[in-house]
Formats: C-alpha cells, sequence, structure tokens
C-alpha cells in the first residue's frame, strides 16, 4: 500500500476509529465492571444507557475531526484539529466511563453522567420501588432508590441485574427494614 499524501493517514485513522469503535464501546463497561469493581463484596456495577451514548459520541467526534483535518490546507489548522479532537475523545469518553451505578455490601454508589459521585450506605435507603417492565406502556423495568435525605435515583434492570442481584437488594431491604414497593 502506498501513501499518494501524508493526508491519507486521516482516512486510514479515522476508518481504524470506525472499525474498533462498536468493540470498545461494548467492552468498555465490561472491562471497567471486572477491573475495578470485581472485589469482595461487589454485588453489581451497571453501566448506564448514557454510558454507550457518550463512547459513541467520543469516537464519531474524533472521527469527525480527522475526516475535517483531511480537507484543511494548513499544516497549522490541521495540528490544531487533531489535537481538539484527541482532547474531546478523552474528555467525552472519561465522562462516558464515569457514568454508572454500582452495589456493593456496604454501599451504594451513583455517578450521574453530569453531577457528583453521590455515596450512600444501604441503612441510608428509605423506600426501593421495582417497577415491572409493561409491554403495552413501553414501560422498561427499573429501581428507584430514594434516601432518608430526600436523594433518590433510578437505573434500568439491565442484563447485568439478574435474579441473584434481584434477590440481594430484597434481602437487603428486609435487613435494613427498608420500605420495599414492587409493581
Amino acid at each position: 500500500m502506498v501513501l499518494r499524501d501524508r493526508k491519507d493517514l486521516f482516512w486510514i485513522f479515522a476508518l481504524l476509529l470506525l472499525i474498533i469503535a462498536p468493540f470498545v464501546c461494548i467492552f468498555t463497561p465490561l472491562i471497567t465492571s471486572v477491573t475495578f469493581y470485581s472485589g469482595p463484596g461487589s454485588i453489581v456495577f451497571i453501566p448506564l444507557s448514557t454510558t454507550f451514548w457518550m463512547l459513541f459520541f467520543a469516537f464519531a467526534f474524533a472521527i469527525g475531526l480527522l475526516c475535517a483535518s483531511y480537507f484543511s490546507k494548513s499544516i497549522r489548522l490541521k495540528v490544531i484539529t487533531v489535537v481538539i479532537a484527541a482532547i474531546g475523545f478523552i474528555i467525552i469518553f472519561t465522562f462516558g466511563v464515569q457514568n454508572y451505578v454500582y452495589l456493593h455490601e456496604d454501599k451504594i454508589v451513583f455517578n450521574p453522567l453530569f453531577g457528583n459521585k453521590v455515596e450512600h450506605e444501604w441503612r441510608d435507603l428509605a423506600k426501593v420501588v421495582h417497577e415491572l417492565e409493561e409491554p403495552k406502556k413501553k414501560q422498561d423495568e427499573k429501581y428507584i432508590f430514594e434516601f432518608t435525605d430526600g436523594y433518590a435515583f433510578e437505573f434500568p434492570v439491565s442484563g447485568v441485574v439478574n435474579g441473584s442481584v434481584k434477590s440481594v437488594i430484597y434481602q437487603k431491604t428486609r435487613t435494613y427494614e427498608i420500605q420495599f414497593e414492587e409493581y
């Protein structure tokens, strides 16, 4: 393969990113879960749906700017575009990876896309609502955690929230005498 111009490198790199992007978007939450959140006492690590959207957007941003740099005539503008693509990719990718719910034997951690990470103990829960899936209303199954300080968040029951995780959540509500509703 002979490169006609160094400009072809932008297309090649953009194409490579386009090829690996789906794999990285799918496996990054899994790798994060196994690497950082699979120790003793871990119940489940749940990447939220916005995680995948942010990872996808990070790749789209980088690929778009690399393609735009191909059409630029100025070397300085090309360098600036590539630097912005790299920095933007890192920032957006980091936002995506840091968007999760983590349930541990001792604590509950919720890290929203925009906002600060919130960590509570199980005994701080005031109420747990388990909304079952209703296909007629197009409503997905989800859990809603409400805490004694008024803070609340919800997360969908995805493939990682299996029967054993649901059982642990239910047992924790019984252990700490937390109000549990299921409908």
